[in-house]
């Protein structure tokens, strides 16, 4: 249930700073979003007044002028060094900012203290209570800072953005020299050495109080590490993982949050994080993240990084979001953001960068997780970053557009385990961090994760190592194929866990290195001389070529089949010049289970301070994290992609369960691209679709983005099928679905839960109200993830009626 919707607004529809004209833009917010918020508990509206500087230079005087985020473009270009001498409209906003409009109001903070006032005051004649929030970025972008990049700029660590002699983005755990200039909180001065978690602390503590805001929130990664956009931090650098160095760089960002809340106890502190994973952070700038959590009180968890908006990298976002969301912080739930409007660079997501299609609503909010009861915890936060675009307009367009599919999204939210649950190590990965350990296999595997979701692989579930027996407990992984990295073989409880779950008749994939010499032995592997760099390979009898590099991908690959292996089906093997071969993914059956395996590659290559790595040619090379996606199609749930090339962009899809009915989200980057779908009930057949069934699978084309119903999975021969809704025509029936193109079909139905004895199925109806005709024989299933009715033999037409 969602209990706080965030609308985060800029101060630029705010140019008229009468009494009158501030009430105005207030009314216009209220009742653009009203349909969203009228029936949830919280609501919040967060400013993006600058960057932060108003608070890092508030001396309390309320008629002082602050610098705000009145800019389009990075307002800050310093950062990139030397800009080249020419008129504004022939250079980057990135290089030359501009007024959002010529007649851009001077702010006070009064004026900014005022504002706020009338927002409250304007809610409250609805009859509704707000939230606050003040905000602070550690970058150039928003607003201009003499604080951060002439006065401070020791504060400023990383080259996060440019690569010139001014440092661009402000680490957390940086420290202030001596300043004699008085702030709010420092009267006399900052002294030297002052921790900059202590300064923002106090100055905030005293900001906010004064200007009547309920929160802060912490953008863009700040409070994280020290590059917080990109692959590479304090400890990794593109070359090598500094391991002797983890100690101290944990130490000093957990000092930053210590020393924040000391000075600011109570206010609420919420977040961006960064945009990557928690074992990417970890790797990289060892993020002691199961620390904050703990320790530090009245934090909440950072949502889905925006970034996929603007690289289209959704497998990062989402392998993130659930690493994120594995553990949380004590009885916190957690948010999903959506990136609706761009108040700085000229760009209104869902209008230009999506298309207005709504892919990254229902994929995010077809994510959840399993909580210490092994119970599924969808987000209980919807923010919007933000409801006006760089211009200061609040267009009617984007609320009517998107809250539609937010409601329809939320209407159809998992309310149990998806197909595939990731088992993440979230405790396992910190401790190998923090003892200086693995760092590579720390590292490769979620960028392998997130890179196999981007080529198709379906997971939607998320349960920590912590949590895993208490959801084995509740029967929420009953059916389900749980994939894992090799890394929980190391916790023993874990791995007897995952151990009898495929004794029992479960299904592991497990992907990665294999250091731990029992589950070598279950899957029927051995140890061998290394290889690495250019392999030739044999996926499903065809050659490939892999390029693996051992320090993106957690060392060589070192693994053959152990001598008189039995029941193991061999998937792809790479082969090194000097002819030896190595083992790259299997399937082994294990008493009524069986185990999958991936040793993976990470298919790309990283610069040296480079923020993204960049994918190998996938024309030249195979990328072995699309093997996820195979072995999972030897375990009943097939995807697979028609393409006209290699070099295509393949589908991110991701399947949920909610109220009994399988959902089907995607996003078809190239619409070229056509799709197979198979489910182990059979091949689905989405409601208001066509399908041609073709050995067994489902061939659709499907669009842009989708999120589709599927409750009729159909086993037949090669044929056309058609499931469409059909109107009650009784007041005794709630729905009807009518499938037809059977032949000799065994056709699979998943009730509505409550229908499961009541489901009416007539074969070849007649006229309303169809109490008459041909009532197939139904068998109810538990074979499944969730209750199946089955009927066998159907030729012609099936009205589902409940």
């Amino acid at each position: 249930m969602i209990k706080n919707i965030t609308l985060e607004v800029s101060l630029k529809p705010f140019y008229d700073l009468s009494d009158t004209g501030i009430a105005k833009v207030c009314e216009k917010i209220y009742f653009q979003w009203l349909p969203l918020f009228k029936d949830v508990d919280i609501l919040s509206i967060m400013f993006w007044t600058a960057d932060g500087s108003e608070i890092l230079e508030y001396t309390g005087n309320m008629d002082d002028r602050f610098e705000w985020a009145k800019y389009i473009g990075v307002a800050n270009p310093e950062v990139y060094g030397k800009i080249e001498e020419l008129p504004i409209k022939q250079l980057s906003i990135h290089h030359a900012p501009r007024l959002y409009r010529e007649d851009a109001p001077e702010y006070t903070y009064g004026d900014l203290r005022r504002v706020l006032q009338i927002m409250r005051r304007v809610f409250a004649a609805h009859g509704r209570e707000i939230r606050l929030g003040a905000t602070f970025d550690p970058g150039p972008e928003f607003a201009k800072s003499p604080f951060k990049y002439q006065d401070h700029q020791e504060i400023c660590m990383a080259d996060t953005l440019g690569q010139g002699d001014l440092k661009s983005f402000v680490c957390c755990y940086s420290i202030l020299k001596a300043d004699n200039k008085s702030y709010a909180g420092f009267p006399d001065g900052i002294e030297e050495g002052t921790p900059l978690g202590k300064f923002l602390g106090r100055q905030a503590k005293h900001f906010c109080a004064d200007m009547g805001f309920d929160y802060l929130w912490l953008s863009n990664g700040f409070g994280f590490g020290l590059e917080t956009w990109g692959a590479t931090g304090a400890v990794f650098d593109g070359e090598s993982f500094d391991a002797s160095s983890c100690g101290e760089v944990k130490e000093k960002i957990f000092r930053f949050w210590t020393e924040l809340r000391k000075e600011l106890p109570d206010l609420p502190i919420e977040n961006r994080g960064t945009n990557l994973s928690t074992g990417m952070d970890l790797s990289s700038d060892v993020v002691p993240l199961r620390e904050i959590y703990a320790e530090v009180p009245g934090i909440a968890p950072p949502p889905n990084s925006p970034w996929a908006a603007l690289n289209g990298d959704f497998g990062m976002e989402l392998a993130g979001w659930m690493s994120h969301i594995a553990e949380l912080p004590s009885n916190s739930g957690y948010p999903f953001r959506f990136y609706t409007h761009d108040p700085w660079f000229i760009n209104s997501p869902w209008l230009d960068r999506y298309g207005r299609n709504p892919h990254d609503i229902y994929m995010p909010l077809s994510i959840t997780r399993l909580d210490e009861n092994g119970n599924p915890m969808a987000p209980d936060h919807i923010e919007f970053l933000t409801i006006d675009n760089s211009y200061g307009e609040l267009p009617d367009q984007v609320p009517d557009e998107v809250i539609p599919h937010i409601k329809a999204a939320l209407a159809s939210i998992p309310d149990t385990a998806g197909p595939v649950i990731w088992l993440y190590p979230f405790d396992e990965y910190h401790d190998m961090t923090f003892a200086g350990e693995k760092l590579e296999e720390v590292f490769f595997g979620d960028w392998f994760m997130r890179s196999a979701i981007n080529a198709g692989f379906q997971v939607n579930t998320v349960v920590s190592t912590r949590n895993f027996k208490a959801a084995l407990d509740s029967g929420a992984c009953r059916n389900n194929v749980i994939t894992a990295p090799s890394a929980v073989a190391d916790t023993p409880e874990i791995l007897e866990l995952l151990a009898e779950f495929v004794t029992n008749g479960g299904k592991v994939l497990f992907y990665g290195p294999i250091g731990n010499d029992k589950l070598k032995s279950m899957l029927g592997l051995t140890e061998a001389a290394g290889v690495s760099g250019e392999l030739e390979g044999i996926v499903n009898n065809k050659s490939i070529k892999v390029l693996h590099n051992p320090l993106y991908s957690a060392g060589e690959i070192d693994t053959v089949v152990a001598p008189g292996t039995t029941d193991i089906e061999l998937i792809a093997s790479v082969t090194a010049a000097n002819g030896s071969e190595r083992v790259i993914a299997l399937t082994r059956k294990n008493g009524k289970g069986v185990f999958g395996w991936v040793r993976g590659t990470n298919s790309f290559t990283i610069k040296r301070g480079g923020r993204y790595p960049d994918m190998h040619d996938p024309a030249v090379w195979f990328h072995p994290e699309t093997l996820m996606r195979t072995v999972l199609g030897k375990f009943g749930y097939v995807c697979e992609f028609d393409c006209r090339n290699a070099s295509q962009e393949l589908p991110v899809v991701v399947s949920c369960y909610s109220n009994n009915a399988l959902y089907v989200s995607a996003y078809v980057r190239d619409l070229n691209t056509a799709e197979r779908l198979r489910y182990p009930e059979g091949a689905p057949v989405f409601v208001q679709t066509e399908t041609w069934l073709e050995q067994g699978q489902a061939l659709y084309h499907l669009p842009k983005a989708c999120h589709l119903e599927c409750r009729v999975f159909v086993e037949m021969a090669d044929g056309a099928v058609k499931c469409r809704e059909y109107c009650p025509t009784t007041p005794e029936v709630s729905r009807r679905l009518e499938v037809s193109g059977l032949n000799n079909a065994t056709v699979r139905f998943r009730p509505e839960p409550g229908y499961e004895h009541s489901t009416q199925i007539l074969k070849n109806p007649g006229c309303a109200p169809f109490l008459k005709g041909d009532f197939p024989e139904q068998k109810i299933e538990h074979d499944f993830t969730g209750t199946v009715i089955t009927c066998r033999n159907i030729t012609g037409t099936l009205l589902i009626s409940w």
